[in-house]
């Protein structure tokens, strides 16, 4: 009996060690940078969605850059990965599909890197909605708290993460890969894509629900990089006029405006330190506003062939590098040129002008409805589905609780006491 238990055991943890260090070594989330065997792993052609988690995590540990970008897949695909000539380093370290949840946590484990100097968050109003806290393979990851080597444990031995492994083998030994992100923004798809988003985002928007507690969150994980020195920028993503208008069709506009007035409101609360190395003029935390029928947003679609696409967005909702690094140019106070001059592409919003920026946005939707060539086609298509409006398709509906609140404010609260102790230490 005692020679069959050894067994077992012995054969239990071998086949752990091969079912680990397959998944380890294929690294189908790119943790590793030296994990890249050509006709194996090559391609991560399965890393674009929970795999954000996995490599972000172990990233934001690592990373030498200086300045550091959060935010959904509007982040991701807006921006660059990395900017060579930005002084001190720039990152990407967007998580597609995330919210509020996953980015204070992200917050805070930047504010633990003592090379971050400057952090920009990108905010849509998904991320405050009633959505699932966090996306299951970020509990596999630095974000959750632990640490590196039990991030790279947990992986090893997840059945997901093995699988993606596996899945990553078979399309570098077959030419496989995940076509339908690989294809989102091709060319030729371009103008459909404008076209049957407005369908999907009516929807969404029909059964959205804002929960006032998700603003808190984030800017308690802001909190922490304020307490380390690092400047922080809060903006709005700029999403094209055919998906802002599914927001006032839907009746969603003043839950718009209250998410501006919290986010104001939050940062007016707090008063932080001068930031110790600042990537940008004004304040140590400023939140601005991308978004409201902009200009730059009520650009036409593309043509059905796809020549001329669009310049500015992928589709309505997810828009180029070009427009990202613009507005990385509106934050730095460089010039920019029409349609992205100042007065036509991003505001500072504070609690003494949100109001007003809010009537002036009221007021250019109506100017857009009123002039714009492609309005007129857009509210026939809005006014269809008025008159039959779909489904709403049901979820469980999710909000944050004690323990959430908890576990980030011992994480937050240990930083600032460092903080503390290190200023008064230098005084």
């Amino acid at each position: 009996m005692k020679g069959y238990a050894v067994r077992l055991v012995l054969t239990l943890a071998a086949w752990l060690i091969l079912f680990g260090g397959f998944t380890f070594i294929v690294d189908p989330y790119h943790v590793n940078a030296w994990s890249e065997i050509p006709g194996v792993n090559e391609r991560r052609t399965r890393a674009h969605a929970d795999g954000y988690r996995v490599a972000v995590g172990h990233g934001l540990v690592e990373t030498q850059a200086g300045t550091l970008l959060f935010g959904s897949s509007r982040s991701h695909d807006g921006f660059p990965h990395e900017i060579s000539d930005w002084p001190g380093g720039f990152e990407n370290m967007a998580m597609g599909g995330t919210n509020a949840f996953e980015l204070a946590n992200a917050a805070v484990l930047a504010a633990g890197n003592e090379n971050v100097d400057c952090a920009i968050i990108g905010l849509d109003l998904r991320e405050f909605g009633d959505y699932p806290r966090a996306d299951s393979t970020y509990w596999l990851t630095p974000l959750a708290g632990g640490s590196q080597l039990q991030s790279h444990i947990q992986t090893s031995l997840s059945l997901d993460a093995f699988a993606r492994a596996l899945q990553t083998v078979i399309d570098n030994a077959t030419g496989g890969s995940d076509v339908d992100w690989e294809t989102a923004y091709a060319p030729e798809n371009s103008r459909e894509r404008f076209d049957t988003e407005l369908a999907k985002r009516y929807r969404s928007y029909r059964g959205f629900v804002y929960d006032p507690e998700r603003p808190e969150f984030v800017f308690r994980g802001i909190d922490a990089l304020l307490a380390r020195g690092i400047q922080v920028r809060v903006f709005i993503h700029p999403i094209h006029s055919r998906i802002e208008e599914a927001r006032w069709r839907t009746g969603i506009d003043d839950i718009e405006l209250q998410l501006r007035r919290d986010l104001v409101a939050l940062a007016a609360a707090r008063n932080p330190s001068p930031s110790r190395s600042p990537c940008f003029p004004g304040e140590g935390l400023e939140v601005w506003d991308f978004a409201g029928f902009s200009e730059v947003s009520q650009s036409a679609p593309p043509a059905h062939s796809g020549d001329p696409l669009n310049p500015w967005y992928y589709e309505p909702s997810h828009y180029r590098p070009v427009l990202g690094l613009t507005i990385l140019d509106r934050l730095s106070g460089e010039m920019t040129q029409a349609p992205v001059r100042p007065e036509q592409f991003g505001a500072r919003i504070t609690v003494d002008n949100v109001e007003q920026h809010w009537a002036d946005v009221a007021a250019r939707r109506s100017e857009w409805l009123e002039n714009d060539e492609w309005a007129g086609w857009v509210t026939e298509q809005y006014d269809a589905m008025d008159a039959d409006p779909p489904r709403i398709e049901e979820r469980p509906h999710v909000f944050l609780n004690r323990d959430d609140f908890n576990s980030l404010e011992r994480r937050v609260s240990r930083i600032e006491a460092r903080g503390s102790l290190s200023r008064e230490t230098n005084e």
